[in-house]
């Protein structure tokens, strides 16, 4: 997995997070991974995928967010809160 800089934090302070600007990665993340990268619990993920708000597909049990709706998601956020 590759290792994106904690949001607001130094190079240093590393964690495994998605990353979304990479070509050849992954096509797929896990719900934890998409919540450690915003910052947030897993249930915040699993409550904005119930409300259509970030899209998600079912793989038997587990869900996966595609790479590219990391991205579009942070987009659409921004927009709402433009004045």
């Amino acid at each position: 997995m590759t290792q994106l800089p904690a949001r607001g934090g130094s190079r240093e302070e590393t964690q495994a997070a998605p990353s979304v600007f990479s070509l050849g990665g992954r096509r797929y993340y896990r719900v934890d991974e998409v919540a450690r990268y915003f910052g947030v619990s897993d249930r915040t993920i699993y409550r904005l995928i119930d409300m259509g708000d970030l899209k998600a597909i079912r793989l038997r049990d587990c869900l996966r967010i595609p790479v590219e709706e990391i991205p579009e998601f942070e987009a659409r956020r921004r927009d709402d809160f433009q004045v």
